[in-house]
């Protein structure tokens, strides 16, 4: 059985923990976030140059605070989208011999723990991190389900009925056959509701 098989079980049991667990008078909070997505590493250019750049992403997100602790239950779901770099773009086009440009489409889903103050400020941070999986394709290659893990860190602001959040973390997904690991950090800003 493959990683990326037991990764996406492993997000769909802990998907249905976490309905269990509302359903036990935990209330969810849902969010909905985008922002900008940086590659890292040879995802943002490897040595000959070649790589992706900056683009953007969207988020949604279901979360369950757990009652007295500072432990949460979050699960993501995520997409987005890079172009080529300039390098990338003239080495395709010099190999096909007309302009060429490329994309590479990222669609995720993560089980993450996150750890928030307790204090009563309205300015809170956070710590989250978890493991799922993640589909890259581009616009020539066939797509492939890899297993994924993140960390970061963010802040909410408290308002009426509602919470801010802005977050970064280091996303790094396995390498699909013939090309380097995916890694990159996804800047986000979102809404939540249900509470802080």
């Amino acid at each position: 059985m493959s990683w990326s098989g037991n990764a996406a079980r492993a997000v769909v049991v802990a998907s249905l923990a976490a309905v269990s667990v509302a359903a036990q008078g935990v209330h969810p909070q849902f969010g909905l976030g985008g922002g900008l997505t940086a590659p890292v590493g040879d995802y943002h250019s490897t040595a000959g140059g070649q790589g992706f750049s900056t683009a953007w992403h969207a988020l949604a997100l279901l979360a369950f605070k757990l009652p007295v602790l500072p432990v949460g239950i979050r699960v993501d779901v995520s997409y987005g989208s890079n172009g080529a770099n300039n390098t990338l773009k003239d080495s395709l086009t010099n190999r096909v011999g007309a302009p060429t440009d490329e994309k590479t489409k990222l669609a995720g889903a993560s089980v993450n723990l996150t750890y928030q103050s307790s204090s009563a400020a309205r300015v809170k941070p956070y710590a989250i991190g978890g493991v799922g999986v993640s589909t890259s394709g581009s616009t020539t290659d066939r797509a492939a389900t890899k297993l994924a893990w993140n960390l970061g860190g963010g802040l909410t602001v408290a308002l009426r009925g509602v919470a801010l959040f802005f977050e970064a973390r280091y996303v790094n997904v396995a390498a699909v056959s013939g090309f380097p690991r995916t890694t990159f950090l996804p800047f986000t800003t979102g809404i939540r509701f249900g509470g802080p």
